[in-house]
């Protein structure tokens, strides 16, 4: 995966005219995703909240112990794709840049929420709030607390 910023993603969002269009590149990110090892789609690591399974362990940054990565991936090419946005925002980034970062602002300029049934949006919130806190055990692991 590579790092896409903010306004990269909000640009190609501009870039597309109409919603059919923006999830057909929603699941063309979702394609982009690296591959998740079939071991870790366990029970343990699924997303509970989401109506599709969804699944997520982290892994170490390349950059140094405070920075975290994520395996993930979803049996719904949707889900998926926006799977691949919520990491897109995590690439590269401390676990404490992840625990601050402003996911629901950056949903809310793409205009995602007003697009995506309840049960996805529900769905969204879980896999954040999940990102989150396993962000904030990594720094208290790496912290000692």
């Amino acid at each position: 995966m590579q790092e896409t910023t903010v306004e990269e993603l909000l640009d190609d969002f501009e870039f597309l005219d109409n919603w059919e269009d923006r999830y057909r590149y929603i699941i063309e990110l979702g394609d982009e995703l690296d591959d998740m090892p079939d071991e870790l789609k366990t029970e343990t690591n699924r997303v509970r909240g989401c109506v599709s399974n969804v699944w997520l362990f982290p892994r170490p940054g390349d950059k140094d112990p405070g920075h975290l990565g994520f395996f993930a991936d979803s049996d719904s090419q949707i889900v998926r794709g926006l799977v691949s946005i919520v990491l897109l925002l995590c690439f590269g980034k401390t676990a404490k840049t992840i625990v601050d970062l402003d996911f629901e602002n950056v949903f809310q300029k793409l205009d995602l929420q007003s697009h995506l049934s309840r049960s996805r949006s529900n769905g969204l919130t879980a896999m954040i709030a999940r990102i989150r806190n396993i962000a904030q055990a990594h720094i208290e692991a790496t912290q000692g607390i």
